[in-house]
């Protein structure tokens, strides 16, 4: 998200470029707000929305990600308007503090509603003590404080700085010491924490609820059914259904955020193989920031195509 720090343009020859990014920016930030205002709207107003732990998971994540798009994309677009950073110092602590967090925030909540369903769905007999809604609740309430914390490092280490040969002011991230050794170990850290490992972890655990899911439906059904007056009958098979459904969203979820910010992480890859260092060139920055701003803007289609509950509410309120 810090990548457009290090954007420089040719006044020369960009200007055409600067307009067309600016606008695309400013359409990604227009459907994403407005699609994750709708979500955090549609699960506060309907009161069996807001019982379901997923929900509230998902009223977070719509949380995060807005304030993603809200700070993200002024930031990108007044930075190549004015070629440079000029909201000052404290701003570029604050702002760039705020949207990392964020983005942290959003990460840790795909991990913890997959870490739900993986409990609602394997182990239902504990998911009524383990997924209760005051335990979602208190998970919601340390993931931002965590957030905040872990992304101590933007306000502590981000200043102004001007590149040689250029007049213009940069926010960037500076280590005091070893800048170089510090800022290849904080990247890797943070690769580690926030996108290998999430990704694993959903990758595996995902992977078993599907087995269950739908390899494993018919054991589901047979355990879905109940006996009334010597008669065993199945219960709605809709309530199944929904369950592929909410899963099948959050897998498209974790792939569209694979697939945004897997681009980001090949700098870090080629220093690692390389004895020269990455340059990334103008097309780069661009592909990789718009990706990662298309994330937070692509969840609330993501739940209009794979949820009926979601659809129907936006169908309503639209």
């Amino acid at each position: 998200m810090s990548s457009i720090s290090n954007l420089t343009l040719d006044p020369a020859a960009s200007q055409i470029a600067i307009s067309l990014v600016s606008f695309l920016f400013c359409v990604i930030e227009l459907i994403g707000g407005l699609g994750n205002l709708l979500v955090i709207y549609v699960v506060l107003i309907d009161p069996k929305m807001r019982r379901s732990a997923t929900n509230l998971f998902i009223m977070n994540l719509a949380v995060s990600d807005f304030v993603i798009l809200a700070i993200g994309v002024p930031d990108i677009v007044q930075f190549m308007l004015n070629r440079g950073w000029v909201l000052g110092v404290v701003t570029c602590k604050m702002h760039r503090y705020i949207m990392v967090a964020s983005l942290y925030a959003s990460i840790m909540t795909l991990t913890a509603v997959c870490v739900e369903r993986y409990i609602a769905i394997v182990h239902p007999i504990k998911a009524h003590i383990l997924c209760s809604r005051r335990r979602v609740l208190c998970a919601i309430a340390v993931i931002w404080p965590a957030a905040l914390i872990l992304s101590l490092h933007v306000p502590v280490f981000n200043r102004l700085m001007s590149p040689p040969g250029l007049n213009v002011q940069l926010c960037v991230q500076v280590f005091p010491v070893n800048h170089k050794v510090m800022s290849a170990l904080f990247k890797g850290v943070e690769f580690l924490l926030f996108f290998l490992a999430p990704i694993v972890s959903q990758v595996v655990l995902y992977g078993i609820v599907s087995r269950r899911l739908f390899a494993g439906s018919k054991s589901l059904h047979r355990k879905q059914t109940i006996r009334r007056d010597g008669v065993e009958k199945e219960k709605d098979a809709d309530a199944i259904r929904a369950r592929k459904g909410v899963v099948k969203m959050l897998i498209a979820t974790v792939v569209v955020y694979f697939l945004s910010y897997a681009p980001a992480q090949v700098p870090l890859f080629y220093n690692l193989l390389s004895s020269k260092p990455f340059k990334a060139n103008w097309p780069f920055l661009v592909l990789i920031m718009t990706l990662a701003h298309a994330n937070s803007a692509a969840n609330p289609i993501l739940y209009a195509i794979f949820s009926q509950n979601f659809r129907r509410k936006f169908r309503s309120i639209l």
